[in-house]
């Protein structure tokens, strides 16, 4: 195997590659003039291609660490490199301008079955720059890896569930605290529509990349699509595929339902942060906001070492006073996520004071908040 490379063209797919993980390896396939490149993790869970030109003097495959090549692209002062590989000795020799590397090759362990081009999919078609804000909108709410104190247990809720409903195509958040719910306004269906899609999760690390890659590449539109263990995306000339949990997600829909209210109560979204933002204490050892609900006004307050701080904002409100008390690490956050005037609070001043908090943070968008006792 032996081919030279542009290192422009080298730098713009390894930026394009990479991936989030500790353990990653880089295969490079050579032939027919272009560089068929797979990024792959140990675990299985993922990999994404990507294709580039490329002079092919000998066709070939080798598989080397996903952290060798950036380094030297990086600092490199050559225009192209000389890749050769010695299969005999296990290495790949690379050559630039008074540079010389030899890097280890590791055997080809092949890609997991379940990553394999799908045969019977769901296929959809979305606006990319739209799908990257939508789950850029969303992915504050999810359950993130580093946050599961079981990752068994929790995996199914680690990232982003899509789903149908009712003719729409929603995206769904949680961590088991908090819920984010917003409706997709464009999404076309390519393949198979009676089949409803799996019940699991996009990976929390794969909708980041997602995002990036969308970033980056600028595309018109991308593709989604389904099988029953993997998901992939695909925008230009890169797949991304990843694996699907094996646990269904939760049921969403029972909650909001249980959460539904008919007091329809709109809050202007700059003075409801300003109100967050003065009462805020940073080391806050209780993490607690309580909203209270009045004729005219919502109180926003805490209680914490330093004494209590509350902070009103006039609403159209006129009823029995109602309040309930949330994290206070999910009622900021939340409105940095929507670019809306208003929000409007959903209540039901029949009810206990354990009520869940429902807000619409824009149209089509949800974010629901359980209380602490």
């Amino acid at each position: 195997m032996k081919f030279t490379c542009n290192v422009a063209t080298l730098k713009r797919a390894l930026a394009l590659l990479k991936l989030d993980e500790s353990k990653t390896h880089l295969s490079i396939t050579a032939e027919a003039a272009q560089l068929q490149f797979r990024c792959h993790t140990d675990d299985g869970n993922f990999c994404i291609d990507h294709t580039i030109p490329a002079e092919v003097e000998l066709p070939g495959t080798v598989t080397i660490s996903a952290d060798a090549l950036p380094r030297i692209c990086e600092y490199t002062a050559s225009e192209t490199l000389l890749f050769s590989h010695h299969e005999r000795h296990g290495c790949l020799d690379i050559e630039g301008e008074q540079h010389h590397h030899v890097v280890r090759t590791y055997a080809e362990k092949g890609l997991n079955p379940a990553l394999e081009e799908p045969i019977d999919v769901h296929e959809y078609e979305i606006p990319a720059s739209q799908f990257g804000r939508s789950l850029n909108s969303v992915l504050f709410a999810s359950e993130k890896p580093s946050d599961a104190e079981g990752a068994e247990r929790r995996a199914s809720m680690w990232g982003v569930l899509l789903h149908r409903h009712d003719g729409e195509y929603r995206i769904v958040t949680t961590d088991g605290k908090r819920m984010a719910v917003l409706t997709l306004p464009v999404m076309r269906e390519l393949g198979d529509t009676e089949t409803p899609v799996p019940k699991r999760a996009i990976s929390y690390k794969a909708c980041v990349k997602i995002i990036d890659l969308i970033e980056f590449l600028k595309p018109e539109v991308c593709r989604l699509c389904f099988a029953e263990n993997a998901v992939g995306f695909e925008a230009e000339d890169v797949m991304l595929r990843c694996l699907l949990p094996q646990e269904n997600y939760p049921n969403y829909l029972s909650v909001l339902e249980g959460a539904a209210a008919p007091l329809e109560v709109k809050v202007n979204r700059e003075r409801l942060l300003w109100a967050l933002r003065i009462i805020h204490v940073e080391d806050n050892p209780n993490h607690r906001t309580e909203f209270r609900f009045s004729d005219g006004q919502l109180t926003v307050g805490n209680n914490t070492h330093l004494g209590k701080s509350e902070a009103s904002v006039p609403i159209q409100y006129e009823g029995p006073d109602t309040a309930t008390t949330i994290d206070s690490w999910f009622s900021e956050e939340a409105l940095l996520h929507t670019d809306a005037t208003n929000v409007t609070f959903w209540l039901n001043p029949d009810t206990h004071r354990l009520s869940p908090i429902l807000l619409d943070l824009a149209q089509s968008f949800r974010y629901l908040v359980m209380p602490l006792r």
